[in-house]
């Protein structure tokens, strides 16, 4: 197993922050659901370094790092919302 494949299994296993954050600044993608809001990060076509989009709204950042802290969900940061995220699949 590389060490990617370990990441996922930690992102998925133990909804472990580092490994998103890892997998996002490989070039790796997510899609997720929150109170029922579909959500995305993704670094491509996006404005600035990554993106997160919920239910087709876009936030740009300049690193995931910045998304984590700054990005909101129904007015809630990303990083309080995201124990009660729902992680579906990552491309």
């Amino acid at each position: 197993m590389n060490i990617q494949d370990n990441m996922v299994k930690e992102l998925f296993e133990n909804k472990s922050i580092k490994a998103l954050k890892y997998l996002i600044e490989c070039g790796r993608e997510l899609e997720f659901n929150y109170n029922n809001k579909d959500g995305f990060i993704s670094r491509d076509n996006s404005d600035s370094f990554v993106s997160v989009w919920i239910d087709k709204n876009e936030q740009s950042f300049d690193s995931i790092d910045e998304l984590i802290e700054k990005a909101k969900i129904d007015n809630i940061l990303f990083k309080d919302a995201w124990k009660e995220i729902v992680l579906d699949v990552l491309y």
